[in-house]
């Protein structure tokens, strides 16, 4: 197993053995006089601080009475991260959006920038329809319908009594774009105005009048956990990649502490949004 920077699916098992411990109704210190370990051992596991054997790992899931099929995918997810980082390539993403999903949920502070599109925990269902539909003209209306609820379902964080801080960057193209027409467009500029209220969600705009900026090299979240290693999460046509290495944080930190010198601060921010609004 990795040291400092435990691979991702290794913090995928850490998470889900905590969930099917409590599901089983054991505390650590049950669990671990159950299969002669210690609480502190079990807890180790369970925040990914130290790393599992697949031994350990398979008597875990028995005494959590796991399902067979259960079972063989949770050990896929540690053998998977002993080969190290991992490059996922999913047609549409909708597993590693599970995956996603689940680090939001978890992160303290997300830190995004976007230059083509509103991002995903920003967006109206009508606009994120239209994104989508844009991205893959192939997909059925039911698949649609599902990765729809999807990226509804990922804003949920949002909304927590201890939601994370979402610091959000977006080039002012993507505002003046008209993703699914003139009402979706304009429906979405309202609601980015309701939510950059909350005080949990900061947004700035970078301006055309930035010229070229440190945003160009595409766009990138950093996701922020407290006692855990960062993450960047990047993505493009039809991939994703959770990045661990500091090397890396070091990059998109300082690519985003360029964007943030030449982005608009709040309050312009909001009364660009408020022009584009009233032009309709």
């Amino acid at each position: 197993m990795k040291g400092s920077h435990t691979a991702i699916r290794s913090r995928r098992v850490a998470v889900e053995l905590r969930k099917l411990r409590e599901k089983a109704e054991l505390t650590c210190a049950e669990a671990g006089e159950k299969l002669g370990m210690s609480a502190s051992k079990i807890s180790r596991i369970e925040t990914a601080v130290s790393g599992i054997e697949v031994e350990d790992l398979a008597a875990l899931l028995g005494l959590y009475q796991v399902p067979e099929r259960k079972r063989r995918e949770v050990i896929r997810w540690l053998r998977a991260a002993d080969r190290g980082g991992w490059w996922r390539r999913q047609p549409g993403l909708p597993t590693l959006w599970r995956s996603l999903i689940e680090f939001e949920a978890r992160a303290c502070h997300l830190r995004c920038y976007e230059a083509m599109f509103v991002p995903g925990l920003l967006q109206t269902a009508d606009y994120a329809r239209a994104v989508l539909r844009g991205i893959n003209g192939a997909l059925s209306d039911r698949q649609l319908d599902t990765l729809v609820a999807s990226r509804m379902a990922r804003q949920a964080v949002l909304s927590r009594t201890d939601a994370p801080i979402l610091v959000t960057l977006l080039d002012e193209g993507a505002l003046r774009r008209p993703v699914g027409g003139e009402e979706v467009m304009s429906r979405q500029l309202r609601y980015l105005l309701e939510a950059a209220q909350r005080p949990n969600v900061l947004l700035r705009v970078v301006p055309l009048a930035a010229g070229a900026y440190a945003g160009f090299r595409g766009p990138f979240m950093i996701l922020e956990f407290e006692g855990e290693p960062d993450l960047v999460y990047v993505e493009n046509q039809s991939t994703g990649l959770f990045l661990e290495e500091d090397s890396d944080h070091s990059s998109y930190r300082e690519a985003l502490s360029n964007i943030l010198r030449v982005a608009l601060a709040p309050t312009e921010t909001a009364e660009l949004i408020s022009a584009l609004v009233e032009q309709g």
